[in-house]
C-alpha cells in the first residue's frame, strides 16, 4: 500500500494483549524507514532516529569521530541555527533529549509534552537534513568529549572493556578506542594538517545516509498525521547511493588470542574471573535464542548450579553469563564470576568447574522441558507487558529496526521463544571449547608487565598453564552439579475480573491501624493486569541506633539474602521479584510480579528470614565483601560519592563511608550472633498491598507477618521513628572539604546546596518551578558555553525535613573556581528571570505541571508513588496533584521574590561540598581571574560531629489528613 509520499510496508503487528496502540511501518522516497505509533493516552510524545553506523567506522587516525559527530549534531541546524534552540525548546515544554554511540549504531532520541511534538520534530529533523557543525561549537564540544573520557579513566568497567578490545585482531574494528579525547580529535589532527570540522563533514556526508536510518515516533496524533509529519520533515535527509551497512568479515580473535590468561590490576578492590568463548553468531536465530538458553543454565543460582557449588566451597559470591554479537559472524559467550580471596587462590579449579558444568550441558542437552518453560514465561511476560517510558520505547525500537532479518510484524515481540531449535542449542554448547577461550583474572594482587594505551590499565598475558590444559581438555563430570528443577513459581492463572466504567482511585484504603502497624490496600482499578505489589516496611529502632548496629544490620541483610538465593532466583526466573533491604528506618521487603504465587513467595521468604541460621564461614566472606565494597565506594566517580557525603553532613542517623568502613573492619561473628535476636524486639510495620489482590488476601498478608512479630514489644514511639535532617542556620554559608581517595582521578566535584527552609508544600512548589527554570540555562552556560565539565546538573533537593536547590559540577577545574562560576550563573539567571516574558514563564509552569500530572504508564509507577508517601510518613498520596495546583497559582513576581530571598540575597543559606582531586590541576592557567579572598566561601566544617551537634533538627513531615478505616461492603 502506498500514497504519493510514502509506502506503507506493514500495519499488522504481534503485540501484547493490553496494548491499545496502533502501529504503521512506512518507507519514504529517500528509503528512510519509520515506525509510527499512535497512542491517544500518552502525555509525553517521543521520537528516535537510529543510524546503522557507529564507532567501528572511525578512521584509524581519528579515534572517537563517530562519538564526536553524535555530540556535535545537536548544536544547530540550517533552519534553527542557534546551538541551544533544540535543548531550550524541549526544556520549556516538559522534554529532554539524549543520544549514544555504540559500535555499529548511533541513536538519537527525545521526549516532549504531547501537544508540542511537531515543533520538536521540526527541530530534531534538521540535524539530519542540514546540520551546521559550526566551528565554535566544534572547538567547544571537543572539550566535552574529552571531559566525558576523563570521567571514565578510573572506571574499571571502561578500563577492562578497552583492554579486551586492544587485545584483539587489529584487522577488525573492535580494537578501536571509540570515545575520543582532546588528543585524538584536537592535537593529533592539527599536527597532521587535518581540519577536524572538514573530517567531521566528510564522515557525516559519507555515512549518514537515509537508507541506513530508522525513525520511530510515538504521539497522540493518528497514523496518517504521523506519517505525513515523517514525510514532511525527513524526506530531505540525503541518501548516499543506498550505502550498504558495513560488514566486517575478519575474526575479532584469531588463533593468537586464545588459550590466554590476561591478568589485570583494577582501580577498585575487586576480584573477578571473566572467561570468554568464541561461539556461532546466533542473532538471526532470535526465535529460539540459543545464547539466552545457555545463559539461563550457566547463570542459574539455584540448587545444583555452578554458583551454588562455588559458594559452598567459599570461592564465589556472584555469577553471571551471557552472549554478545560484536559484529555479524563474530559472537562471544562470557561467564563472569565475583571471586572470594579463596576463589582467587583456586582460580584454576574455578575454571575447571566452569568446564565441568559445560560438560554436563554437552551430555544433557537438549531438554525440551527447559525450552517449554522459558517459552511459557516469555509468553506470559509479553502477553501482559506494560507500557514503559515513550523515549526509551522509541530508542529501543529504532535500534531494533536495524536488524533487517527480523520480520517487521514481529518487531514488538522479539522476546518470545517461538521456535524450538534443539540442533542450534547443541551446536552452541559444543562451541564452548577450551581452545576457543581466554579469560581475565582481575585483582589488585596481579603481577603485571604492560600498560594499555588509552586508560593506562596495568596487565600481563600468559599462556594457559599445562595444569589447566590437562583439566579443561578432559574436565569430566562433577556430582555436585546438575540441571535446575522445573520452576514452581511459573504462573498459570492470569484471571482478572475487570469492572467497566470505573474511575480509578488516587489513594489506597487504610484497612488497619493498630499497635502492630498500618495496612494499606488498593485493588488495581487502572491497568487490569494479573500483577501484584507488596511493600512491607519494618520500623526497627535497633537497626540504626548507632553506627555499630547499622553495620551489623547491613551484614545481617546480606547474609539473609545469601541464604535465600535459591528462592529469590527461582522466583526471578518466573518474573517474581523479592527484595530485602536495609533502609534508614529499619528493613524493607518488596515483592512484585504475577499475583498468583506472590503470597506463597512471601510466606516462604518470611519463613526463611525467621529460620535464618548464621554461618561463620559465610560471615567471614560477607564481612570481607562489605569491607571491599565500602572501600570501593571511595573510588567511585566523584559525583557518585556526593549523595553519601551530603547525607552524612545533613542527616541525623547517617555516617560517612570511612566511618562505616572503620566499624565494619572490627565486627565479629559473636557480635552479630548476639545482635540478631534483638532486631525484631521493637517492631512497627507499614504494609501496602496493591494490584490484582483481594481484600481478604491483603488481610492474609498482614497476618503472615505475625511470624516476625513474635514477642515484639509494642509502644507508641516506634511508629514515629524517621530520619530527620539538620537545619543550617539562616543566612550562613558552610563548606565541607575532603580529598578524593583515588589519587589518579583528575576530576573534582562540587555540590552547591542552597537550603530554602523547613519543608512545606508551598516551598516545594516554588523550588520545583525554580529548578525547572534553571535546568536548561544551567546546563547551557556551565557545560556548553563555559565547558566546565561533562557532568553538570541542577535540581530541587528535598531531604528529611528541608527544601533545597542544588547544582552539581564534576570538572578538572578546582572546586573554588567551580563555586565562583555557580555563583556567577545564579547572578546571570537573576537577570534572565527579571526579563523573562510572561509567555515563557507560563511555559515553564505548564511544563512542570504536565510532568507532575503525567498519567501512570504502568502499575509499578503507581505503586512506587504510594510507597514513597508511606515512607515519608505524610501519606500525601495526592502530593503531585496538590503541587501542580500550587505551581499554577505562582506569579513571576513571587518567583523573583523567591530568588531574591533564598538564592541571591543576604538571607541565602548554603552548604557547599568540595570533593577535591589530588592530581595536578592542569586548568590553573584558566583560573587566573578567581578571587581567592572570596572563594572558597563559608565557614569550614572541620568536625562533622560538632557541626551536627550544634544544629537544630527539622520536624518530620506530618500526615496530610486523617484516614478512616475502610470496611468493604458485602
Amino acid at each position: 500500500m502506498s500514497n504519493n509520499n510514502y509506502t506503507v510496508l506493514n500495519e499488522k503487528f504481534q503485540k501484547p494483549d493490553l496494548d491499545d496502540r496502533q502501529y504503521r511501518y512506512i518507507q519514504l522516497p529517500n528509503n528512510l524507514k519509520a515506525l509510527l505509533i499512535h497512542d491517544p493516552t500518552v502525555d509525553k510524545s517521543a521520537a528516535a532516529l537510529d543510524v546503522n553506523i557507529g564507532a567501528f567506522e572511525d578512521p584509524e587516525e581519528l579515534p572517537g569521530l563517530a562519538h564526536f559527530c553524535e555530540h556535535l549534531l545537536f548544536m544547530g541546524s540550517k533552519k534553527f541555527p542557534d546551538e541551544n534552540e533544540y535543548a531550550s525548546y524541549l526544556s520549556k515544554h516538559g522534554g529532554a533529549s539524549n543520544a549514544y554511540t555504540s559500535s555499529q549504531n548511533t541513536n538519537y532520541y527525545f521526549y516532549v509534552n504531547s501537544e508540542h511534538l511537531y515543533n520538536a520534530l521540526d527541530r530534531f529533523s534538521g540535524f539530519f537534513t542540514g546540520p551546521l557543525f559550526n566551528k565554535d561549537s566544534t572547538d567547544k564540544e571537543i572539550n566535552a568529549v574529552d571531559s566525558e573520557n576523563k570521567k571514565n579513566l578510573q572506571n574499571d568497567i571502561w578500563r577492562i572493556y578497552q583492554l579486551d578490545k586492544c587485545l584483539s585482531n587489529f584487522d577488525h574494528p573492535y580494537h578501536k578506542f571509540s570515545t575520543g579525547n582532546l588528543t585524538t580529535l584536537g592535537t593529533n589532527p592539527t599536527s597532521k594538517g587535518l581540519n577536524i570540522r572538514d573530517e567531521l563533514l566528510k564522515f557525516y556526508n559519507e555515512y549518514y545516509s537515509a537508507n541506513l536510518m530508522k525513525l520511530c515516533i510515538i504521539g497522540r496524533e493518528d497514523l496518517d498525521t504521523l506519517s505525513d509529519w515523517a514525510y514532511d520533515l525527513f524526506k530531505d535527509v540525503p541518501n548516499n547511493n543506498n550505502r550498504e551497512v558495513p560488514y566486517y568479515p575478519e575474526r575479532v580473535l584469531n588463533r593468537d588470542f586464545f588459550e590466554k590468561i590476561i591478568k589485570v590490576k583494577p582501580v577498585k578492590d575487586i576480584k573477578k574471573l571473566e572467561i570468554s568463548f568464541e561461539v556461532p553468531d546466533m542473532d538471526e536465530h532470535w526465535e529460539s535464542k540459543p545464547s539466552h538458553f545457555l545463559s539461563h543454565l550457566i547463570g542459574h543460582e539455584g540448587s545444583g548450579s555452578l554458583l551454588a557449588y562455588l559458594k559452598k566451597l567459599g570461592w564465589a559470591n556472584e555469577l553471571s553469563a551471557g552472549g554478545l554479537t560484536i559484529s555479524r559472524g563474530n559472537a562471544y559467550f562470557s561467564v563472569n564470576i565475583d571471586l572470594t580471596e579463596k576463589g582467587l587462590q583456586n582460580y584454576v579449579e574455578v575454571v575447571h568447574l566452569i568446564f565441568q558444568y559445560i560438560e554436563l550441558l554437552k551430555n544433557s542437552l537438549p531438554q525440551d522441558w527447559i525450552f517449554t518453560e522459558l517459552a511459557n514465561i516469555s509468553r506470559a511476560n509479553f502477553k501482559f507487558k506494560q507500557k514503559g517510558s515513550p523515549s526509551s520505547t522509541v530508542s529501543a525500537l529504532a535500534k531494533k529496526l536495524s536488524k533487517d532479518f527480523i520480520p517487521i510484524a514481529n518487531i514488538l515481540s522479539t522476546e518470545l521463544f517461538t521456535k524450538n531449535e534443539p540442533e542450534k542449542i547443541i551446536e552452541f554448547t559444543k562451541s564452548l571449547r577450551y581452545d576457543k577461550s581466554r579469560f581475565m583474572l582481575i585483582s589488585r594482587e596481579m603481577i603485571t608487565d604492560s600498560q594499555e594505551k588509552w586508560y593506562g590499565t596495568e596487565y600481563s598475558v600468559m599462556e594457559y598453564p599445562d595444569e589447566l590444559l590437562q583439566l579443561v581438555q578432559n574436565p569430566g563430570l562433577n556430582s555436585h552439579l546438575h540441571l535446575p528443577h522445573p520452576n514452581e513459581f511459573v504462573a498459570n492463572n492470569f484471571t482478572v475480573n475487570k469492572i467497566e466504567d470505573v474511575t480509578p482511585l488516587n489513594e489506597p484504603y487504610l484497612l488497619q491501624d493498630n499497635a502492630n502497624g498500618k495496612l494499606w490496600y488498593k485493588k488495581d482499578d487502572r491497568f487490569w493486569q494479573p500483577r501484584g505489589y507488596i511493600y512491607i516496611s519494618l520500623k526497627l529502632p535497633h537497626t540504626h541506633a548507632s553506627i555499630l548496629t547499622s553495620m551489623l544490620s547491613t551484614l545481617y541483610v546480606q547474609l539473609v539474602n545469601d541464604s535465600l538465593k535459591d528462592l529469590e532466583y527461582d522466583a526471578s526466573c518466573a518474573n517474581l521479584r523479592v527484595s530485602f533491604v536495609k533502609i534508614s528506618q529499619g528493613l524493607d521487603i518488596t515483592l512484585t510480579g504475577f499475583n498468583e504465587k506472590l503470597t506463597t513467595l512471601l510466606a516462604r521468604f518470611l519463613d526463611g528470614i525467621k529460620n535464618f541460621k548464621l554461618d561463620r564461614d559465610r560471615f567471614d566472606i560477607f564481612k570481607d565483601k562489605t569491607v571491599r565494597h565500602l572501600n570501593n565506594l571511595m573510588y567511585e566517580v566523584p559525583y557518585g560519592q556526593m549523595y553519601t557525603i551530603y547525607n552524612s553532613l545533613t542527616s541525623e542517623i547517617s555516617w560517612s563511608t570511612r566511618e562505616k568502613l572503620d566499624v565494619t573492619k572490627q565486627l565479629t561473628f559473636e557480635q552479630l550472633q548476639n545482635f540478631i535476636p534483638t532486631i525484631y524486639q521493637e517492631m512497627y510495620s507499614e504494609i501496602l498491598v496493591h494490584g490484582n489482590l483481594k481484600y481478604e488476601e491483603a488481610m492474609q498478608i498482614d497476618s503472615l507477618l505475625d511470624v516476625m512479630r513474635g514477642d515484639a514489644i509494642n509502644h507508641s514511639q516506634v511508629d514515629n521513628i524517621r530520619m530527620r535532617s539538620y537545619i543550617i542556620p539562616n543566612a550562613k554559608t558552610f563548606r565541607y572539604e575532603t580529598l578524593l581517595n583515588d589519587e589518579k582521578n583528575v576530576n573534582s566535584c562540587i555540590q552547591h546546596v542552597t537550603q530554602l527552609d523547613v519543608y512545606t508544600e508551598e516551598l516545594s512548589a516554588m523550588s520545583g518551578l525554580f529548578a525547572q527554570m534553571i535546568h536548561e540555562p544551567c546546563f547551557n552556560i556551565l557545560r556548553t558555553k563555559e565547558q566546565l565539565g561533562y557532568v553538570v546538573f541542577s535540581s530541587s533537593l528535598n531531604n528529611h525535613g528541608t527544601a533545597n536547590i542544588r547544582i552539581l559540577v564534576q570538572s578538572e577545574h578546582s572546586t573554588p573556581y567551580l563555586e565562583w562560576r555557580i555563583d556567577a550563573f545564579y547572578k546571570v539567571f537573576g537577570t534572565m528571570l527579571s526579563s523573562m516574558t510572561e509567555k515563557n514563564f507560563k511555559r515553564h509552569k505548564d511544563a512542570l505541571c504536565k510532568n507532575l500530572l503525567e498519567k501512570y504508564k504502568n502499575m509499578n509507577e503507581e505503586s512506587s508513588r504510594y510507597t514513597a508517601a508511606i515512607y515519608l510518613g505524610d501519606y500525601n498520596f495526592l502530593h503531585r496533584q496538590k503541587k501542580a495546583e500550587l505551581v499554577q497559582k505562582l506569579t513571576k513576581e513571587e518567583m523573583v521574590a523567591f530568588y531574591e530571598r533564598y538564592i541571591n540575597g543576604p538571607q541565602a543559606t548554603k552548604l557547599v561540598i568540595h570533593l577535591k582531586s589530588q592530581a595536578e590541576n592542569k586548568k590553573l592557567d584558566e583560573e587566573s581571574e578567581l578571587d581567592t579572598n572570596i572563594y572558597p566561601s563559608g565557614i569550614l566544617i572541620d568536625d562533622v560531629r560538632q557541626f551536627k551537634s550544634a544544629s537544630f533538627l527539622a520536624p518530620i513531615r506530618q500526615p496530610s489528613k486523617q484516614f478512616e478505616i475502610y470496611k468493604p461492603t458485602k
